[in-house]
């Protein structure tokens, strides 16, 4: 049973295979009766081709099951030993191409725990490494891998965030809303998804999605990594003095939504104006006159409303509202 290839650098899955087939052939009496693989990595117990072997296990369909190696069976000693003992249950053997060990005695089951906890320990020095590999690409201000931020692309050349000509705006436009204009996160998003605005994966904005990018100090220049930020040399899209706007006006609303709701505005009525009909609230908008000179705040009715085409002799949309007791 061969594992994922990313998991040897030794031999790929087809490879692995190929041994595995060599070796059955070498032994007498062995018929090769099914075989079983997974693109995953070994740590998982969830894989597909894994789960079939034990339940072709438990069903008797093989007597024994050949793996290249113990790790390719599992990268920790919890995991080895749950399938193992399972195999055992169904009275299945358990034999490796690569490492000579009978688990049908004593020594020979010592023999494989031990070698699971060398495949742990493998296991953990690869993440630790690569932990500390990402950490010298952030310290030296390089993007670690994974979705750009909205707002950025990723130039693979020079290995550097680039600001997005398209989302760039919108990222400068979040903030200059919530630190000068003192709006909300929920007025933010409305207002984004009211003018067409979509995020990075083509989703409206929500108020969480808004925060995140007002939380985001990558948009100064700086990089995130495992609880610290490192200098960078990508195009910050927000100015350090906005940013910690930011961050003050976020600390001062609190984090908590019953929080940021009690804090005060200049958009007073907020939760406030219900409609007699429906029940819903009002919310405010910001927009500008047919002669785009002057800035005004007009209501805006609900969206069920607004967007509902009016069947015919159906009545108009709700004009009539009452303040909430």
């Amino acid at each position: 049973m061969p594992s994922s290839p990313h998991s040897s650098a030794c031999f790929s899955l087809e490879a692995q295979q190929e041994r595995l087939a060599a070796y059955v052939a070498t032994q007498p009496g062995w018929v090769l009766a099914r075989g079983y693989s997974d693109r995953m990595s070994g740590k998982r117990l969830d894989r597909p081709g894994l789960q079939q072997a034990l339940h072709d296990a438990r069903t008797a369909r093989y007597d024994l099951l050949l793996v290249f190696k113990v790790d390719r069976l599992a990268r920790s000693t919890g995991g080895l030993a749950k399938v193992l003992e399972e195999l055992d249950g169904a009275g299945v053997a358990f034999r490796s191409a690569s490492e000579p060990f009978d688990t049908t005695t004593a020594a020979g089951r010592m023999m494989v725990q031990m070698l699971g906890v060398f495949a742990e320990f493998e296991r953990e020095m690869i993440v630790e490494r690569t932990q500390m590999g990402l950490a010298r690409k952030a310290a030296s201000g390089e993007w670690t891998g994974g979705t750009p931020p909205f707002g950025y692309g990723y130039d693979r050349a020079r290995r550097l965030l680039v600001p997005d000509k398209a989302q760039a705006p919108v990222v400068s436009r979040i903030f200059d809303l919530y630190v000068h204009r003192r709006m909300g996160s929920a007025a933010i998003s409305n207002l984004l998804n009211d003018d067409g605005q979509t995020t990075g994966r083509r989703c409206r904005w929500t108020p969480h999605s808004v925060l995140d990018i007002l939380r985001n100090p990558t948009y100064i220049g700086r990089l995130p990594f495992n609880g610290e930020t490192y200098r960078a040399e990508h195009t910050a899209l927000v100015d350090q003095a906005v940013f910690q706007g930011a961050q003050a006006v976020m600390a001062e609303r609190g984090e908590s939504w019953r929080a940021r709701a009690a804090n005060a505005t200049d958009y007073v009525l907020t939760s406030l104006l219900r409609c007699q009909r429906c029940g819903h609230g009002f919310r405010w908008d910001l927009g500008t006159r047919q002669d785009g000179c002057v800035p005004l705040l007009h209501l805006l009715r609900p969206p069920a409303a607004r967007y509902r085409p009016l069947r015919p002799g159906a009545a108009p949309p709700p004009t009539s509202w009452r303040m909430r007791s």
